[in-house]
């Protein structure tokens, strides 16, 4: 297994990146599936990611939490 990842692990050692930043994007991406929910045609994603990255307060959909 570890032969399979070697370039991945020496990646890692040399660089000390993890893949916090991205698993942040992915949670915002759910948040916003779910805060979409109920509507008829959801609002673009992007558009509510950025919505709720930016913390602008705006209610996408006033009946979710």
């Amino acid at each position: 297994m570890i032969r399979r990842h070697i370039e991945g692990i020496v990646t890692r050692t040399r660089t000390r990146q993890t893949n916090g930043f991205l698993e942040a994007i992915n949670a915002l991406f759910r948040t916003a599936k779910l805060k979409a929910r109920g509507w008829a045609i959801s609002p673009p994603s992007p558009l509510v990611v950025f919505l709720l990255a930016g913390k602008l307060g705006y209610k996408i959909n006033p009946h979710a939490a």
